[in-house]
């Protein structure tokens, strides 16, 4: 069986990214179509054209053939009785094709299987799986990854088709700035982030002389959060994670405009206002149409 490895097209990982043993499994004929979508539509009644006007995104389906090597009769069993146990379907997993490890796609089996038996130590079945939460998927690594152990050829957390530069502006995520100074932030993905939907996470501390407020701009998108906090003191560390929003570790959403940050794909021009200077940490994940 050891030869039909090279033909394995899929590494299976549970939700805390531990790989999942499927050592006599073999999974080839890998089938992905891009992401499913509805167009939207305004007008098209009384002689109106109808216009459009975006689309919705849809769950994307995975399908992979899967073929289970056994020892002997009894070993066929025991291996059927894995294969039920691994892929339940409420499991959710994270999908990774051989030759792109470093993106992922967190799905959830779609439809019950059956294994077809071919002879006695050997069988095959069909597996759909569908996304779940997203239909993107997303870098197995995140950008303070990058900041922390720069691209590493041979970590399975990067890898080619991925948007990756080697400008050593793309390779910066932690930022030392002072006011009104412009700074950018990469992002590698082909998707915009929005940080209710995606993992965003901005880290700001080491905030000096601040006015009784703290506002930072992304210039290119023009999004914006403002802390509104007449007690801001150097030692003071705002999280923004999602649609949570922290100051040392306490909920402090009322000490903002309740507005929110995203990125668009490629460079985003930042500038801090309302302090001399400050830290700030960005940490997200890529994503990919």
């Amino acid at each position: 069986m050891n030869h039909l490895k090279r033909y394995d097209q899929a590494i299976f990982y549970n939700e805390n990214m531990q790989k999942i043993n499927t050592k006599d499994l073999v999974f080839s004929n890998l089938r992905m179509p891009s992401i499913p979508f509805e167009n939207q539509w305004s007008g098209g009644e009384d002689g109106i054209a109808p216009v459009f006007v975006g689309a919705n995104y849809q769950q994307r389906p995975i399908t992979l053939d899967v073929k289970m090597f056994s020892v002997d009769v009894p070993d066929y069993y025991l291996l059927q009785s894995e294969m039920f146990s691994i892929f339940g379907y409420n499991t959710p997993f994270y999908i990774v094709k051989k030759y792109e490890k470093g993106k992922r796609y967190r799905a959830i089996l779609d439809s019950n299987f059956e294994i077809e038996r071919i002879d006695p130590m050997y069988g095959t079945a069909e597996l759909t799986f569908i996304t779940e939460s997203l239909p993107f998927a997303e870098s197995t690594g995140t950008t303070q990854d990058i900041q922390r152990d720069g691209i590493n050829a041979n970590s399975e957390l990067w890898g080619f088709g991925m948007g990756l530069q080697s400008d050593p502006f793309a390779l910066q995520y932690t930022f030392d700035v002072n006011e009104e100074e412009g700074f950018r932030v990469f992002n590698a993905g082909n998707v915009p982030i929005h940080p209710f939907e995606k993992d965003f996470k901005m880290t700001i501390k080491n905030i000096v002389n601040a006015r009784g407020m703290v506002q930072i701009r992304n210039q290119r998108n023009m999004d914006y959060i403002r802390i509104t906090d007449n007690d801001i003191k150097s030692s003071d560390v705002f999280v923004f994670d999602g649609a949570n929003i922290t100051k040392n570790g306490l909920n402090a959403l009322r000490k903002t405009d309740r507005t929110f940050i995203g990125l668009e794909p490629g460079y985003n021009r930042f500038e801090i206002y309302h302090c001399d200077s400050a830290t700030l940490e960005f940490d997200f994940r890529y994503y990919y149409r």
